[in-house]
């Protein structure tokens, strides 16, 4: 990170919780690598240190997460809601990791801001909202798991981290940075990466674990996407998949199998914006990516109802899904 965590805020935050009898990690809709590693990891930091912790999060992890360690402990929102929303409730502290904005937890949105707990938000994505009284925000780090790390070590609680507690934080940062493809420029990412890997972690099983461990289903759709559905639009540097409902329904789609499916397209030389739209129930799913200095992140806010960095940013869209390759056209052909 670029600087060193502000002393009085580190100071602020360890006597905030020297006095909270109930804390609570939560993380965003739909989580990523990065959401559950870094949840799970400050969870059991806590836990090691003492505190009476809960770990909540709105919806379920893809089935490629739940070797993380921890994770069998998380309590999901949207299928334990009335659990869920007493534990909110009854919190003193609540830390929100890897997101910036209190919508990012969908339809747990309600119950976060209703709690009385103090809210800690541990995050790098870039413009954070004020819902939490305390922020810890580096948009120059990899993931919200460095970031978690660079807490945990500042804070004193380095004599906590065990070989799992170093696996979650480890996982986070090599999902998040793509295996250290992106989000990676800092000497500090690859510091902190050795310093866990001394934990005596298994970075063959962990990228095994992530990245081979998808079902044959998830193959063929990844074939069927790319020959099919894959549109490149060459005036604009841009590639675009659209998928139904009913081609989930084909290819037997479990949560979590769409995810690096938009990173693809990049892989084309003349590609340098990939978006991937997926059709959910009441919505349209949007993920962004891009190559080099092209900021998909201010396309997700101006046109996505979303956001995320500079090259990797999410967001979704009310419209029919027939309408989605013109919305999305038309941004490029008038930016």
């Amino acid at each position: 990170m670029k600087d060193k965590i502000d002393l009085i805020l580190l100071d602020s935050i360890k006597s905030t919780l020297s006095n909270a009898d109930k804390i609570t990690v939560i993380s965003h809709h739909a989580p990523d690598g990065d959401a559950i590693s870094s949840s799970t990891a400050l969870y059991a930091i806590l836990k090691n240190a003492g505190h009476n912790v809960s770990i909540v999060i709105p919806s379920r992890l893809s089935d490629n997460l739940e070797f993380i360690p921890f994770s069998s402990d998380i309590i999901i929102y949207n299928k334990q809601t009335e659990i869920a929303e007493n534990i909110l409730k009854n919190s003193d502290v609540i830390f929100c990791t890897d997101f910036n904005s209190a919508k990012r937890v969908e339809k747990m949105e309600n119950a976060l801001l209703n709690s009385k707990a103090v809210k800690i938000m541990i995050d790098h994505h870039p413009q954070p909202d004020d819902f939490a009284k305390f922020i810890i925000s580096d948009t120059s780090v990899s993931s919200a798991s460095e970031l978690v790390y660079e807490f945990i070590t500042q804070a004193g609680y380095s004599k906590f981290i065990n070989r799992d507690i170093a696996k979650c934080l480890y996982i986070g940062i090599m999902t998040d940075t793509i295996n250290f493809s992106v989000n990676s420029e800092q000497t500090r990412t690859f510091e902190i990466a050795s310093e866990l890997l001394a934990f005596n972690i298994d970075k063959k099983e962990i990228y095994n674990n992530f990245y081979n461990s998808y079902s044959e289903e998830r193959m063929r759709f990844s074939g069927y996407l790319l020959y099919e559905k894959m549109k490149i639009f060459k005036e604009n540097n841009l590639a675009v998949i659209i998928v139904t409902k009913d081609e989930l329904n084909k290819f037997n789609y479990k949560a979590g199998d769409h995810e690096g499916f938009v990173n693809m397209p990049l892989s084309i030389k003349s590609i340098e914006t990939s978006i991937f739209v997926l059709e959910k129930n009441d919505y349209l799913k949007i993920s962004l990516r891009s190559k080099s200095y092209f900021d998909v992140n201010v396309l997700a806010r101006k046109y996505f109802n979303g956001g995320g960095h500079i090259n990797a940013a999410g967001g979704k869209l009310y419209i029919k899904i027939s309408e989605a390759e013109k919305y999305i056209t038309d941004i490029f052909t008038n930016k």
